[in-house]
This record gives C-alpha cells, sequence and structure tokens, in this order.
C-alpha cells in the first residue's frame, strides 16, 4: 500500500486533497505550490478535485440525511448537520444562486463546495443553476488562496 501512495504525482495529491471535505482547495493550493507545482497548476487541480464532488451532494445531500435521521444513524452527527446548515440556509434562502456563489466564494472554513452542496441540496436548487454557482465560486476561492499562497511563498 505504501508503494501506491509513493508513486502518485504531485497532481493526485492535491486533486485527492482537493476532495477532501474541510480541506478543499483552500488546503490543496498551498500543498500544490509548496511541492513546487505552478501556482496556476495547482489552482486548476484543486478546482477539479473540490468541484467533483459537488454534483453528487446536490443531488444525494438531502435524501442521505433524511434516511440517516429515519434510520437513527449517528443521530450527533445529523443533529449537528441540521443546525449547521439550517443556521446558513435561513441566510442564503432569499439569495439563492447568489448567495450560493459568495458563501462557496469566500475562503473560509466551512463555506467550501462540500457545505455550498449541501445548501443547494436542503434549499431544492436545480442541478442546473447550483452546480455553476459552486464552480465559479470555487474559482474565486481559488484565485485568492492561490495569490494568498504565492505571496507567501515568494
Amino acid at each position: 500500500m505504501n508503494d501506491f501512495f509513493v508513486n502518485l504525482s504531485h497532481e493526485v495529491y492535491v486533486f485527492l486533497l482537493a476532495a477532501v471535505p474541510l480541506i478543499e482547495l483552500r488546503g490543496a493550493i498551498p500543498l500544490g505550490i509548496g511541492l513546487g507545482m505552478s501556482p496556476w497548476e495547482s489552482y486548476w487541480v484543486s478546482v477539479a478535485g473540490s468541484t467533483l464532488p459537488a454534483p453528487f451532494l446536490i443531488l444525494f445531500f438531502r435524501k442521505i440525511l433524511e434516511f440517516m435521521e429515519e434510520k437513527n444513524i449517528f443521530k450527533w452527527f445529523t443533529d449537528f448537520l441540521n443546525n449547521h446548515i439550517y443556521k446558513k440556509s435561513k441566510k442564503l434562502k432569499a439569495a439563492n444562486i447568489l448567495g450560493i456563489y459568495v458563501f462557496v466564494a469566500i475562503p473560509l472554513p466551512s463555506t467550501g463546495a462540500y457545505t455550498g452542496s449541501a445548501l443547494a441540496s436542503i434549499l431544492n436548487i436545480r442541478m442546473k443553476y447550483a452546480l455553476p454557482a459552486i464552480f465559479f465560486g470555487n474559482m474565486t476561492a481559488g484565485f485568492i488562496m492561490m495569490m494568498l499562497s504565492h505571496a507567501i511563498m515568494l
């Protein structure tokens, strides 16, 4: 198993890290630049990695959460998610698409593609509207992180 990880390229590490909840591109871009990737290469690989889970979350998040609540699976987790997401969804309900974009575009903890996708799912925003908002929000957050990471590395 260790040989598998040794043979992975920097791009694959960055892509996979960007797809991890909570870390997403906010952690993947600095890693890529630190590993010697160009800032733009790190940016695009991270945007792709962090956007990849979005359509699946938009389609299935609410259904999975409802199933977990119904079966009383990980009650502490579903309660936490409900409280966390419903608090944020109340603020975004009026803004919808623009709200999702701005929410994802701000590169702060818990404001990435995962939470934005979950909000879109809970707010019943259609995929054709939610996915572009999340993608462009990811691009904006990624650009901010790329500029900050590149400036720090100089």
